[in-house]
């Protein structure tokens, strides 16, 4: 297995001595060096998408502090690359950004919430299983947006939601998942980005979010789930 990350975004310069650059925390949580190999392609500094879309397997769209209606050429040029990733026949794993935007490319809606931020741990509710992960289950991840997919991409199944945000979890059949939360973070790191918010984020709203337990986050039980799908 062939993994391609399109990196929209990056770790706060000051927190990578820390905790590594987005694509590390990528590869890290989602254990990626165990596939046979895994490229980078810096979209979001330096405009860079693969050549050939047969260069991988699957891709990976990660997180980015942009929305996909920026003004941007790189958030331009993405949803393009999607579909031809998408009726190539590919496999893409969407993350907070990287879902809108996947949705957002292949006929879904995305818009700014009326119901504000969802900042920090909330649970949602399985309606389907994803690999070992079973309906019915409640699953918490990291959330850090204000945009939402409002209307999934055509074809696409809701496989988790809540009432705050009901499409959490999209999937087409085996070929397309996204998730509006952050399996790729953790506790620690989170709590050290809140930190560094502190210009978007009013003080209440920071000590509610911060993790208090990194045991209640189901990062590795959906990132299990994640490596299925993507090996399925």
């Amino acid at each position: 297995m062939k993994i391609g990350i399109l990196l929209c975004g990056d770790v706060p310069a000051e927190l990578v001595d820390t905790f590594g650059s987005y694509a590390e925390c990528l590869r890290a949580q989602l254990k990626l060096d165990e596939c046979d190999s895994v490229t980078v392609w810096d979209l979001y500094q330096a405009g860079e998408l693969p050549d050939d879309i047969n260069q991988c397997d699957a891709y990976i769209v990660g997180g980015s502090p942009s929305g996909v209606h920026d003004d941007l050429d790189w958030v331009h040029r993405l949803p393009q690359f999607i579909r031809s990733a998408f009726f190539g026949r590919k496999k893409l794993f969407g993350i907070c950004f990287g879902h809108q935007v996947i949705n957002h490319a292949l006929g879904g809606v995305v818009k700014r919430s009326e119901k504000g931020w969802g900042l920090g741990v909330y649970d949602v509710q399985l309606r389907q299983d994803i690999g070992s992960l079973k309906a019915g289950h409640n699953l918490q991840l990291i959330a850090v947006h204000q945009d939402q997919v409002i209307r999934p991409g055509q074809g696409f199944e809701v496989v988790a939601g809540n009432r705050f945000c009901p499409n959490y979890i999209t999937r087409y059949k085996n070929q397309v998942l996204t998730v509006q939360g952050h399996p790729e973070f953790n506790g620690p790191f989170f709590n050290a980005l809140l930190s560094h918010r502190t210009e978007k984020f009013k003080p209440e709203e920071i000590k509610k979010a911060q993790v208090t337990d990194d045991s209640l986050i189901c990062n590795r039980r959906f990132n299990r789930a994640v490596n299925e799908f993507l090996a399925s």
